[in-house]
C-alpha cells in the first residue's frame, strides 16, 4: 500500500473514532439523568424545611364535615385571596377586586370606603334579587360589628359582589367588588355567618411557628373564660375583660339559677365551643365559635358567638363581644339569653327533681310603686333634667355629710361636663322592709362619655308628701 494511501485511511479513521466517542459520552450523560435507577453519587441529606410564611390575619380554622376557608382582601394590589385550611392555611387562589373609590379605612356613611378588618357573610343575593351593578351575586358583610360600633364608624350595606362592568381598580362605593364569574365561581367556598372575609390596606406575614403560639395562647385564654363561665363566680367571669369594657351581665342571675338546677339533679353539664376560628386585625383577635348547652346527652344549640381579644398590661382581655347568628327558636324570645335559654330547654330532661326551693320572700305591697319610682328617677338621671330628678329625694336628704342641695348642685356640675349619661339597673331588684322605711338593692351600670362603671346601689326610701323618696344613697363597686 502506498504511503499516500495509508495517509488517506488515517486521516479519515481518526475523527471517526472521536466522533464515536462523543456520541459515546453524550449518550452515558442522558441515561443518567433519565435512568430513575441509576446508582449515581451517594444522594445528599434532605435540607431543613423551611417555615411557611403566611398572612398574619389568620391564625387558626376548625372544619367540621366539610373544608373551611377565608378570604383576604388587600386593598394596595386590589386583590383578593382565598385560603384553605389543612392542619395550615394555604393560598388557593388570587383574583382581581375592586374596593372603594376613595382609599382609607371607613369612617362614616357615605365616605366611599372600604371599611377594614374582619368581618363574616351574613346572607346571599341573588341575580333576580339585584340592581345590575351588584352583577350576578352579592354578600352582605356584618359591618359595622360590635368593635366598629364602639369606635363610632357608622354607615352599612356593605357588600362582596359581582359586576356587569369590566372590573376597574377602587372603583365602588365601599364594597368589594369582583368579575361575575368570578364572584359565582367563589359562591361555592362560602358559609353564612362563618367564611371571614378580611380586608387590609396592606399583607403582612409570619411564620408558622409564630402562628401557632399565638393559636395556643388564645385557645388556653378561652378555655379559662369557658370554665369561669360553666363553674365561676361573676368576679371571676368579669376579670376576663378589659375594664373600659362593660359587658352585658343582667342574665347572670338567672344562669347561676341554672347551674344550680343541674348540680342539685346531679346531671353534668357543660358549654362546648366548637369550630372555633381565629383571626386577627390591627392587634385585635376576633373569635368565632358556636356555642352548644351541653348536657345529658343533648346539646342545644345556643347562637354564633363573637369575642373581641386584645393584648393588655396584664393580659389578654375582651374588648367586645357579640352573636353573629342565633338559632330560629331564640330570635323571637325578647332579651334571652341564648345559653339561659338552651339550658332552660334542658330542664324538662333532668330525671332527678330538683331541691325544693325555698318559699318566696314576701315582697311588701308598695313594691310595684317602688321599682316604678327607681326606674322613674334613673330616666331622670340618665335624661339630665336636674329638676326631675331632685324630686326623687326627701327634704332632709344626707350624702357623705352633704345636704340635698350640695348633692343637686354636684349633680348638675356632672350633667354639664359630661356628653351623655345612661343609668340601667338589673333585674334583680330587692325591697326589704324596715319598719317605716324601705331598704331597695340593685346591680346598677353607669355609662357616660367619660366614665363606665358596674356596683350594687343601695336606696333607703322613706315617705314624704305621700310618695316614696330617697332618705340616703350608697354605691359600692364591683
Amino acid at each position: 500500500m502506498s504511503r499516500r494511501v495509508k495517509i488517506k485511511i488515517v486521516s479519515v479513521f481518526i475523527p471517526l473514532l472521536v466522533l464515536l466517542a462523543v456520541n459515546s459520552g453524550i449518550s452515558s450523560f442522558w441515561a443518567e439523568k433519565k435512568a430513575p435507577d441509576s446508582p449515581g453519587p451517594t444522594p445528599a441529606a434532605s435540607p431543613v424545611k423551611l417555615d411557611v410564611q403566611v398572612p398574619d390575619v389568620l391564625i387558626s380554622l376548625e372544619p367540621d364535615d366539610s373544608p373551611e376557608y377565608a378570604f383576604v382582601v388587600e386593598k394596595d394590589t386590589q386583590q383578593l385571596f382565598l385560603f384553605g385550611y389543612d392542619n395550615g392555611f394555604k393560598e388557593l387562589l388570587r383574583l382581581d377586586a375592586s374596593t372603594g373609590e376613595v382609599r382609607g379605612p371607613k369612617k362614616r356613611a357615605g365616605d366611599s370606603k372600604t371599611p377594614e378588618g374582619v368581618y363574616f357573610f351574613t346572607k346571599e343575593h341573588l341575580d333576580q334579587d339585584l340592581a345590575p351593578i351588584y352583577g350576578s351575586r352579592a354578600y352582605p358583610m356584618d359591618y359595622p360589628n360590635a368593635l366598629d360600633k364602639v369606635s363610632g364608624l357608622t354607615g352599612n350595606s356593605i357588600w362582596l359582589h359581582g359586576s356587569e362592568d369590566v372590573l376597574k381598580p377602587r372603583s365602588s362605593n365601599g364594597c368589594v367588588a369582583l368579575a361575575n364569574n368570578d364572584i359565582d365561581h367563589l359562591s361555592k367556598y362560602i358559609k353564612l355567618n362563618r367564611t371571614p372575609i378580611i380586608v387590609v390596606k396592606k399583607l403582612s406575614f409570619a411564620d408558622e411557628a409564630t402562628i401557632d403560639r399565638t393559636k395556643r395562647s388564645i385557645l388556653t385564654f378561652l378555655s379559662h373564660w369557658k370554665a369561669s363561665l360553666e363553674q365561676g363566680t361573676y368576679h371571676e367571669y368579669l376579670k376576663h375583660y378589659d375594664q373600659e369594657y362593660i359587658p352585658d351581665i343582667s342574665w347572670w342571675s338567672k344562669w347561676l339559677e341554672e347551674r344550680k338546677r343541674f348540680k342539685a339533679a346531679e346531671s353534668p353539664h357543660s358549654v362546648e365551643l366548637r369550630r372555633r376560628s381565629i383571626f386577627m386585625h390591627d392587634g385585635v383577635f376576633v373569635v368565632l365559635f358556636d356555642q352548644v348547652a351541653s348536657a345529658l346527652d343533648r346539646k342545644v344549640p345556643a347562637g354564633i358567638k363573637k369575642l373581641f381579644i386584645a393584648q393588655k398590661a396584664e393580659g389578654l382581655k375582651i374588648i367586645g363581644e357579640e352573636f353573629l347568628a342565633l338559632p330560629e327558636k331564640m330570635k323571637d324570645k325578647d332579651r334571652a339569653n341564648p345559653l339561659v335559654a338552651a339550658y332552660q330547654s334542658l330542664e324538662k330532661f333532668i330525671k332527678k327533681p330538683a331541691i325544693t326551693p325555698a318559699p318566696p320572700k314576701v315582697v311588701p305591697d308598695d313594691s310595684k310603686e317602688i321599682a316604678r319610682m327607681v326606674d322613674e328617677w334613673l330616666k331622670a338621671w340618665s335624661a339630665k333634667d336636674i329638676k326631675k330628678y331632685g324630686e326623687f329625694y326627701t327634704s332632709d336628704f344626707r350624702s357623705q355629710g352633704k345636704d340635698l342641695k350640695f348633692w343637686l348642685a354636684h349633680k348638675a356640675r356632672l350633667n354639664r361636663q359630661y356628653k351623655f349619661i345612661r343609668v340601667t339597673k338589673d333585674d334583680t331588684l330587692t325591697i326589704k322592709k324596715e319598719n317605716e322605711k324601705r331598704n331597695v338593692s340593685f346591680v346598677q351600670t353607669y355609662v357616660s362619655s367619660g366614665l363606665k362603671a358596674v356596683g350594687i346601689k343601695q336606696l333607703v326610701l322613706k315617705r314624704e308628701d305621700g310618695q316614696w323618696k330617697i332618705y340616703r344613697e350608697t354605691w359600692k363597686k364591683i
